[in-house]
């Protein structure tokens, strides 16, 4: 069965890149994709072993475009050249199709290799347009002209009743020595915006119904849509994940132990905000019971679960009922962009997905643009020293739920601390004090080679080979391949023409070998203008950001390596940090990983007044939120991405 990939800490640097034929559109998009395993202990009906994890997006955009105009909860689209002849202009989508149950089948095969029948195993609803059925590649045969050939299904809607009512075999193919997996178009999709500079990227809603050319979509919180999206915006528009396509269909797919209600893995979901009541009877849970799945509400009723819709911020718990231990292993893309969640509003609770194939602390998950002390601003996170007066978040980690609260630390954050790590000079590659750095200089000089690499000159420099460093500001004469000044339209200056002041291509990240202490080279790096010394050009490995009110915790990510932590010390006079601490070096880092400082400030229960900072929400987790403030109001809120920072 498709399952979805995300990254755990210490296998980030896999994502894979891939492309995807888009939805009844044209063009193709990459995605990224990586992979992680879940464990499930083993337990018993009477003591279950409990997971809390979540799915994140299912597989690749089906459709990417710019937006045309908005009106309500509609959303229009420009039309789109028709693959098989580029001068005629089409729709970009088919009619309901974005707001199916999915339909699914399966096939027979013959001795011969060939497609024998094709199954409907469930017929799906409101399909208003024929959709298209995807079959895999036949597992034998070399020739399409002798023994390897495609089959082809085609499926008949009745759209009076929205099902699929016949697939038919249109060529039964040739190559089939295992039984290949078919796919009906159609499901329910979510639609997120994807412009990159704007304050709502990420925001995502559920498409209720859809014509050739605009979707309508599910608002919720009835938020002002054009505000949100933009004509000519860039937006996705994803499948959404149910509890079938996630867990499997038929007991041959389904990860899961089987069983009655009493025996078999559950799968616990909070119900809607507004059938909660702050009690265990919040959560309903989900079996399959070897035919189909079923909710502990409607146990007997004859209809599956099956098509039950998973939201992209939302996070669910398992719970192993068996005595043996369970590896799931999930697949389909990670984000990497910033996206949204959905805020609960007084004494209601939501289980709130870790988006990304990473491990991030929960200073990253609700940040701190998102908390405020003051309980009159409704659509934030309450901060307040008192526990039981802020708004709280609940892990899960051994079958026990610990508390966490913010305590408004660092909540006054405005400019992120930076920090440059390089591989770990210490035993087994752990890392030590000379492995960060946070400096800065000035650069008086930087040379224009005509072969090895370019050299920059800055007194002083205090740093060491292995170090990736940002530089900016330089400026200079622009020059030709023989290092000749050329205007801009490339005559030599030496020949009467103007000098031509060019950006130079030094400028960005760079890694660096030092040749003495005052000068270092860009490793792979030439150069394209005669520097130009106007005081303008610095370089950095990080920076002390802003508005820091104590101490923040440091974690490090990739570079091979695992458990090295830090404290980042703020001086709090400036509010800015001023070094960062190893207070534990890990190990295995062989290359560079990248530096996270977190803004911090929370709180554990049962840890006294010790502050405890931070707490780590590993990729594919997720965390229960409870909202104490009695002014609170649902809302949604913007989630950083760590791959932005």
């Amino acid at each position: 069965m498709k399952i979805w990939v995300l990254l755990s800490l210490s296998i980030l640097q896999f994502f894979i890149i891939c492309k995807q034929k888009l939805f009844s559109a044209t063009g193709e998009i990459s995605e990224l994709k990586g992979a992680i395993s879940v464990n499930l202990d083993s337990g018993t009906p009477e003591r279950p072993f409990f997971l809390v994890t979540s799915s994140s997006l299912k597989g690749e955009a089906v459709f990417r475009g710019q937006v045309k105009e908005i009106a309500d909860n509609n959303i229009s689209f420009y039309e789109v050249p028709n693959l098989l002849d580029p001068d005629e202009m089409q729709p970009p989508f088919k009619i309901g199709m974005l707001s199916t149950k999915q339909a699914r089948g399966s096939v027979e095969i013959e001795a011969n290799g060939t497609l024998a029948r094709v199954n409907i195993d469930y017929s799906g609803s409101n399909y208003f347009s024929t959709p298209e059925v995807f079959i895999d590649l036949p597992t034998s045969g070399t020739s399409t002209a002798s023994d390897f050939r495609k089959a082809s299904i085609e499926a008949t809607v009745d759209s009076n009743i929205g099902e699929i009512t016949a697939l038919t075999i249109k060529d039964s193919g040739l190559g089939y020595d295992t039984i290949p997996q078919i796919s009906i178009e159609g499901g329910t999709h979510f639609i997120r915006l994807a412009e990159k500079n704007s304050a709502y990227t990420g925001n995502f809603f559920k498409i209720q119904a859809n014509d050739g050319s605009s979707i309508l979509v599910d608002n919720p919180l009835n938020l002002n849509l054009s505000q949100i999206f933009l004509p000519n915006q860039l937006v996705e528009i994803y499948e959404a994940w149910t509890l079938g396509s996630l867990f499997g269909h038929t007991s041959e797919e389904v990860m899961l132990s089987e069983g009655n209600q009493s025996s078999a893995d559950r799968i616990y979901f909070l119900k809607s905000f507004a059938e909660q009541n702050g009690t265990t009877s919040d959560f309903c849970f989900f079996y399959h019971d070897g035919n189909i799945w079923r909710s502990d509400e409607d146990a007997d009723k004859s209809d599956s679960a099956d098509s039950l819709i998973i939201d992209p911020d939302q996070a669910f718990i398992l719970a192993r009922r068996n005595p043996s231990p369970l590896e799931l292993v999930f697949s389909g893309s990670a984000t990497t962009n910033d996206t949204f969640g959905n805020l609960p509003g007084y004494l209601e609770r939501k289980l709130l997905s870790n988006p990304y194939g990473v491990d991030i602390m929960l200073s990253d998950l609700i940040s701190a643009s998102t908390i405020t002390s003051d309980e009159n601003e409704t659509e934030k996170w309450l901060a307040n020293s008192s526990q039981e007066i802020a708004d709280n978040v609940k892990i899960l980690t051994d079958n026990v739920w610990s508390t966490y609260w913010n305590d408004g630390k660092n909540r006054t954050v405005t400019t992120v601390a930076s920090a440059t790590a390089r591989f770990g000079t210490g035993i087994g590659g752990s890392l030590t004090q000379q492995d960060i750095s946070m400096s800065s200089g000035t650069i008086s000089n930087m040379s224009n080679p005509t072969t090895g690499n370019l050299v920059v000159t800055s007194s002083n420099h205090g740093l060491k080979d292995g170090f990736m460093i940002f530089i900016e500001g330089v400026e200079g004469y622009k020059t030709n391949e023989l290092k000749q000044q050329v205007d801009e339209d490339g005559a030599l200056v030496s020949q009467g023409a103007i000098p031509f002041v060019i950006q130079s291509a030094a400028n960005g990240f760079f890694d660096i070998q030092v040749l003495d202490s005052d000068s270092f080279e860009l490793v792979g790096k030439s150069g394209n203008c005669d520097f130009i010394d106007n005081g303008n050009a610095t370089w950095s490995t990080g920076s002390g950001g802003l508005g820091y009110s104590s101490d923040a915790f440091v974690s490090f990510l990739g570079g091979g390596g695992t458990g090295a932590t830090g404290v980042a010390k703020v001086d709090p006079s400036t509010q800015k940090v001023v070094s960062i601490l190893i207070t534990d070096a890990g190990a295995g880092y062989v290359s560079a990983p990248k530096v996270f400082i977190h803004s911090g400030g929370w709180k554990k229960l049962g840890s006294g007044n010790a502050p405890f900072n931070d707490a780590l929400i590993p990729a594919g987790s997720g965390i229960l939120l409870v909202r104490n403030n009695s002014k609170g109001i649902r809302t949604h809120f913007g989630i950083n991405s760590p791959f932005n920072q």
